[in-house]
């Protein structure tokens, strides 16, 4: 019930339509990232980083795709630092500047045992873009990754993981205000 009061309370603030954002425009950037690993796989929570890349199909939704890294330390003796990277697409519905997103991410983490695995999982989240100007907003977000019981070696567990994202995006293509001839 806390989530959905949390969205409601998100698009209901965010109601203002934005210039910045319209149909057929691409929007790229840059984040940085700190995830909490599921308990089960043993490892340190930890900072990383990556990047996006998304369409709008219409003025408030769009197709994501982004990648993000972090090398986070197992709690297993003589193991060491492992990669995870998360290879996710998403589809992003916005209000203004808050957005709610879901989607399926892959994730792969290794190279070395015991962490040498694919992992595939669905994800949604919520955040809100911060326009600092007429195509570059601040971006927050909240997210999370769930795969099911079974997958990887038919696991009888689920896996959950959550990430906080902070990041810089720019909107490429014609301007609202240049498309209406302000």
């Amino acid at each position: 019930m806390r989530v959905l009061t949390l969205i409601g309370l998100l698009l209901a603030g965010a109601t203002a339509p934005l210039g910045a954002q319209h149909a057929g425009q691409f929007e790229i950037g840059v984040f940085g990232s700190y995830t909490r690993f599921d308990n089960g796989l043993q490892l340190d929570n930890q900072f990383g980083g990556g990047a996006r890349l998304g369409y709008f199909f219409a003025n408030h939704l769009s197709l994501e795709l982004d990648a993000n890294v972090a090398q986070p330390l197992s709690q297993l003796s003589g193991v060491g630092k492992t990669t995870a990277v998360f290879g996710s697409a998403s589809l992003v519905a916005s209000s203004g500047s808050a957005y709610v997103l879901g989607g399926y991410s892959r994730l792969y983490m290794g190279p070395n045992p015991p962490y040498h695995s694919d992992l595939n999982a669905l994800h949604g989240g919520l955040g809100e873009r911060i326009f600092v100007g007429d195509r570059v907003a601040l971006r927050l977000e909240a997210r999370g990754y769930y795969r099911g019981p079974g997958g990887v070696q038919d696991s009888p567990h689920w896996v959950g993981h959550f990430a906080g994202m902070v990041g810089l995006s720019y909107l490429l293509g014609r301007s609202a205000t240049a498309k209406n001839g302000r």
